[in-house]
């Protein structure tokens, strides 16, 4: 039955629902520039009504719950998004950085340095008996086998920063991980009598987010209020377990791989797989490409080079200069035909001792020849290319490699052009990526984000109930005052 002490009680639900309710308002202003903050939103439910014989009474409220707004479908797809802007925005880095190692256009680049030995030996042509023209022509083809050797350790070690830069991502996702699965712990002993842990599954959402941008993007909640975080098909998270992640390989291939696992780890995203692709594939593309350009240069050189006559002697004891007998030359080569790599170019140990084994022709005591250096020259351009592709037939596709009648530097310019079409490519992507997140992004805040104008009108309205409420108590008050002064 209806009773003073039963509107008393009713009102004392309402100033505690209100209460409440303006504690959550207060809660979201205060966080309203909080990072990752969702707002939240106090549900009432009325309680279990009386049943009486003329009908239903009810018995106040109560605050069922403190949800939180989210969208878990835009919370995948900016995790989608935010990866590819964050693998794409670092893969365009790191082509900018090996873009900077190789200096080109500039005047200290290998164009530039494979040009001035190109003139060394033009210079030659026009003075073949000059001592110092020799010279010269030493310091340009050191400065060549230098530069190549420069180039290479430069892609070791560009190879070794990022190998240690995914060491860090790697650890930094490990740790991340493991905070994943201990906030899963504490969100499921939070929620065991059925209400949400709001802040909690926010700072669980917020480390999604950053494991997003890593590399780990994949993630599903479960019934029991935990979220399952994947590489691939593989679980790194799955409750309260944890699986860690490690870095295989050497400075010029790497992969990722679950501890303890046989193979490596396929999935990755975001800067992961930026750092592997760069290390694995554009960095060994363009390493090989290097050393197919020193092994051209080497065996191209040393082809027309070891054909010509030099005053300082011949290795054979001139019985090579018979031309019944080819083939005649000082066989004196002006490269180490063994250093056919880029870390491996070098002159010759002959060249390197005496500047007057450099052949400028290719006759036998006669010192005005020139044929050498002119072909030597030549190979600057595509016709003295054709001309040594003729010359060597079919050992130039194994030892030049060059398509016939494309030059040194037209080859070089393609290599270091393909690397600059890649990070344009990679930073138009990020471009994308990038705008499509901040787009989801926005649409997430416009539904998580904190208004203060709304929360501001519902603080008001929470202190008029809580308000009315307490007139009500009151009125229960006077009521009970009136039976007092009856008795």
């Amino acid at each position: 039955m209806s009773t003073i002490g039963s509107i008393f009680s009713v009102a004392r639900t309402a100033i505690a629902a209100n209460q409440a309710a303006m504690q959550v308002a207060s809660h979201n202003i205060a966080n309203a520039e909080t990072e990752g903050y969702s707002r939240q939103r106090a549900e009432f439910s009325t309680r279990t009504p009386l049943a009486l014989t003329f009908g239903s009474l009810g018995t106040g409220v109560d605050v069922s719950d403190i949800v939180r707004a989210r969208d878990t479908v835009l919370d995948t797809n900016y995790r989608r998004e935010a990866a590819d802007a964050s693998g794409f925005g670092l893969r365009a880095d790191l082509l900018s950085r090996l873009e900077s190692v190789l200096r080109e256009p500039s005047d200290t680049g290998l164009s530039a340095t494979l040009d001035q030995f190109w003139n060394a030996w033009s210079d030659l042509a026009a003075n073949p008996t000059s001592t110092s023209a020799r010279s010269v022509l030493r310091q340009r083809g050191d400065a060549v086998a230098s530069q190549f050797r420069a180039f290479s350790g430069q892609l070791d070690e560009l190879g070794a920063n990022a190998r240690t830069q995914l060491q860090q991502s790697v650890q930094q996702i490990n740790g991340q991980l493991s905070a994943v699965a201990d906030l899963n712990g504490r969100i499921t002993a939070a929620e065991s009598a059925g209400n949400q842990a709001p802040d909690l599954r926010d700072a669980r959402d917020k480390l999604l987010d950053s494991l997003a941008l890593l590399g780990v993007s994949r993630s599903e909640g479960q019934s029991d209020g935990t979220v399952s975080v994947y590489l691939g098909n593989r679980a790194l998270v799955s409750g309260t377990a944890v699986k860690a992640l490690e870095v295989r390989g050497g400075v010029s291939s790497v992969s990722i791989a679950v501890v303890g696992d046989a193979e490596p780890s396929l999935g990755a995203t975001g800067s992961m797989v930026a750092l592997m692709d760069f290390v694995n594939q554009d960095l060994g593309t363009f390493r090989a490409e290097l050393d197919a350009m020193a092994r051209a240069v080497v065996n191209g050189v040393n082809e027309y080079h070891a054909s010509g006559w030099t005053a300082a002697g011949d290795l054979l004891g001139g019985s090579n200069w018979n031309p019944l007998t080819p083939p005649t030359g000082s066989r004196v080569n002006f490269f180490n035909a063994a250093g056919t790599t880029a870390a491996t170019m070098t002159l010759s140990a002959e060249v390197t001792a005496d500047v007057n084994v450099i052949a400028a022709g290719d006759v036998q005591n006669a010192p005005g020849n020139t044929t050498v250096a002119n072909a030597l020259a030549a190979l600057r351009d595509a016709q003295g290319m054709a001309d040594l592709a003729t010359r060597m037939g079919a050992s130039f596709a194994t030892q030049v490699g060059l398509a016939p009648g494309v030059s040194y530097a037209e080859s070089y310019r393609q290599s270091v052009a393909d690397v600059g079409i890649s990070a344009q490519r990679a930073s138009r992507s990020h471009d994308v990526h990038a705008t499509l997140a901040s787009s989801t992004d926005q649409r997430r805040l416009s539904i998580s984000g904190v208004s203060l104008d709304e929360e501001l009108t519902k603080l008001m309205q929470f202190q008029q109930a809580y308000v009315a409420a307490t007139r009500v108590i009151q009125t229960v008050d006077e009521m009970t005052d009136a039976l007092l002064a009856m008795v």
